[in-house]
Parts: C-alpha cells; structure tokens; sequence
C-alpha cells in the first residue's frame, strides 16, 4: 500500500473510533445544531431538492434534518444500486414512505422508478465525511459514491458537508476523483469555502 493510501487509512481509522465513542444523544444534539445553520441559509428560504442521506451509528443524526426538509422542502434520499461499483441513485422520500434495509445494513427507499430524481433537479446535496479539510476537500469511507454523484450534479448545486468539528483537519492528501464540498457545518462553526445562495 502506498504511503499517501496508508496515511488516509490511518486518519480514516482514528476520526471514525472517535465517533463511535460519541452517545445517541450527543449525535442528536449535534445535529439539532447543524440543522439551526441551515435553517437560517438562504438557499433554504425557498422550496428546493434537497438530497440527504440517513444517518448511520457514530455519524451525527440527520433525523431532525430530514424532518424539516420533507416538511419544507422537497427530500430524496440516496440508495446505492447493486452491481455497479460506486453508483448512487437518489429516490424521493415523503412521510410514511417505507424504508428498506441494504447489503451493508443502510436504511434506503425503495427504488421505484416514478420516485427517480435525477442528478440535475437537485438543487442541494448534503454529504456526509469523515474528515474535511481547511480548503473544503472530503475524505469519505473510500467507496467513491459521493465523488461520482458529485460529478454528476449541476454546477450551481450547492454541495454542504455535515461533520463533527473534530473531523476537521489542516489538510488532506487530495486524490484526483475526490470532490469538494462548497460548505462544511458542524455543531460548532459553519466554514465556507466555494459558492454559497
């Protein structure tokens, strides 16, 4: 393995057994927190397709999030398609629509054609990472789903990373696929670093 992969593992492997000693609770606070920057965010002043995603244990709980974009805005969630290394569809996601447990234990949407969002109707995608950087670079769990949606999306769709403000570092070795985030928000600062609406 070469040094640049082994450095990344390694920061990969420390940040993500820090989140696993974080509670419930702590998770859901720092999300309430998150989600009270973005309710202030302009973008978020008119109705818009908001892509997000279901939290997973240790990362901090999008709950709330996912709460206040079905009620005002228009929500799709991400389910990674079978078969196709690193490819990521999104599927609209409304209150009581069912969710459906992945391979890899992930809560999706069923993937039902009429639901399809494509790429360029979604106004605003929020990323999950588990690290990020001073010049808004991502460091994801290495599958390459965000890096190849992100691809894929238009170029005034405004791409916001939520993170614990531990998950920040000075810098991160940056491979050529790796996509950067317009805008990180933690429970604690809101950092900007590209276009913001």
């Amino acid at each position: 393995m070469d040094s640049s992969k082994e450095q990344r593992n390694l920061l990969r492997q420390e940040i993500l057994a820090k989140r696993r000693q974080l509670t419930a609770k702590e998770s859901a606070q720092a999300g309430l927190s998150i989600l009270k920057t973005i309710m202030q965010m302009n973008v978020f002043k008119r109705t818009v397709n908001v892509a997000s995603y279901i939290s997973l244990s240790g990362e901090l709980c999008t709950q709330d999030m996912n709460e206040y974009f079905m009620t005002r805005h228009h929500l799709c969630l991400p389910y990674m398609v079978t078969g196709q290394k690193g490819k990521m569809d999104f599927y609209s996601f409304k209150k009581g629509d069912e969710l459906v447990e992945n391979r890899f234990h992930i809560l999706e949407p069923k993937n039902q054609p009429e639901n399809l969002v494509l790429e360029d109707k979604i106004d605003v995608i929020v990323v999950p990472l588990v690290a990020f950087d001073n010049k808004g670079n991502r460091m994801g769990m290495g599958g390459g789903y965000y890096d190849r949606m992100l691809k894929k999306v238009r170029k005034d769709c405004l791409v916001i990373g939520v993170a614990y403000e531990f998950q920040q570092v000075d810098e991160l070795l940056v491979e050529e696929w790796d996509m950067p985030m317009d805008i990180v928000i933690t429970e604690k600062n809101c950092y900007e670093f590209r276009k913001q609406r």
